[in-house]
C-alpha cells in the first residue's frame, strides 16, 4: 500500500470515528438540544388574565403538572392550546385573552421539565401531560364536539399525537412540522442523523387518516419552522382540511397578521 493510499485510508478512519463520536453526543444529549424551557413562571396575575391554575394529580413522568383553565360560557368550544418549544403555559396569554373574550373555554397544556411542571420533557412525557389534561375536561363535564386542539410550533407535533387517541372537533396548526426527523435532516445537514432522533413526533403519520377537520397557517418568513414543512403535511392530509400561507407571516406572530379572524371562523364553523 502506498503512503498516499495509508494516508487516504487513515483519514477516513479518523472521519468515521468524528462521526461516530459526534452521533453518540447527538443521541444520548439530543433531549437537552431539543427542548429550551423558559427558566421563570409567571403566574396569572402577572399576566393580567382571570385563569384557574389546575395542579394534576402526581405521575411518574409528570410531578405537580401545571395547567391553566378558563370555563366556557354555556356549550361554547373550549380551546386546549399546546405552546412551542421555548414558551410555556402562560405564553401566549394575549390569544388566550381573546379567546376567553369570544366565551370560549381555554386549556393551556403545562409539559413536563417546563416553568409550573415537574419531569423532565420527552415526546412520551408531553403526549402523557397533554391527555391528563384533555381527560380533566372529560371529568368537568365537556362534551368530544366542544374540544378544538390549537398546537403551534412543538406543540402542533404534541397535539397530533395527542390527536390519534383522543380526537377533536378541530385541530388547528400554527407553524407545524412534517416531522422532528425531517426537520433535524433540514437544519444538521448530516447524513444518518435522522434515524437516530428519539422523540420524532411524526406527525403527518399521526394525522394520515383523520376525521376531523384541520386548519394550517404558516408565514413565508418563518425562520424557525420552513412553510414548506407545512405543505408537505398538508398534501398528506385527508379531507376536510385548509391550509392558509401568511405572506411576511414570521414563527410566532400569525396571530396579529390575520390569523385571529382564520381561526376564529374556523372555530365557529368547525371548517
Amino acid at each position: 500500500m502506498s503512503l498516499k493510499l495509508k494516508w487516504g485510508v487513515g483519514l477516513i478512519a479518523v472521519l468515521a470515528l468524528l462521526y461516530a463520536i459526534l452521533i453518540l453526543v447527538l443521541y444520548t444529549q439530543q433531549r437537552r438540544f431539543m427542548y429550551f424551557p423558559p427558566t421563570d413562571y409567571m403566574t396569572p396575575q402577572g399576566v393580567g388574565l382571570d385563569v384557574r391554575e389546575i395542579v394534576f394529580a402526581e405521575t411518574s413522568t409528570a410531578p405537580d403538572l401545571m395547567g391553566w383553565w378558563i370555563e366556557p360560557i354555556d356549550t361554547q368550544p373550549v380551546i386546549v392550546f399546546f405552546h412551542g418549544n421555548a414558551s410555556a403555559v402562560y405564553s401566549h396569554y394575549d390569544i388566550f385573552k381573546d379567546l376567553a373574550a369570544q366565551g370560549y373555554g381555554l386549556l393551556s397544556v403545562g409539559y413536563p421539565g417546563y416553568p409550573g411542571s415537574g419531569g423532565t420533557p420527552s415526546e412520551a412525557n408531553l403526549v402523557a401531560s397533554a391527555q391528563q389534561h384533555v381527560d380533566f375536561l372529560t371529568e368537568s363535564g365537556i362534551k368530544p364536539d366542544q374540544i378544538v386542539y390549537m398546537g403551534t410550533s412543538l406543540g402542533s407535533g404534541v397535539a397530533a399525537q395527542l390527536s390519534v387517541t383522543h380526537p377533536p372537533s378541530l385541530l388547528i396548526l400554527d407553524a407545524p412540522f412534517y416531522s422532528m426527523s425531517d426537520m433535524v435532516r433540514i437544519k444538521l445537514k448530516l447524513p444518518g442523523l435522522k434515524w437516530f432522533v428519539k422523540d420524532t413526533f411524526r406527525s403527518h403519520k399521526a394525522l394520515k387518516n383523520s376525521a376531523f377537520p384541520i386548519l394550517i397557517l404558516h408565514g413565508t418568513r418563518d425562520n424557525i419552522i420552513p412553510y414548506t414543512q407545512s405543505e408537505k403535511l398538508f398534501e398528506g392530509l385527508p379531507e376536510p382540511k385548509s391550509r392558509h400561507v401568511i405572506e411576511g407571516g414570521g414563527h410566532t406572530n400569525l396571530w396579529g397578521l390575520g390569523g385571529r379572524a382564520l381561526i376564529i371562523r374556523a372555530i365557529e364553523d368547525r371548517i
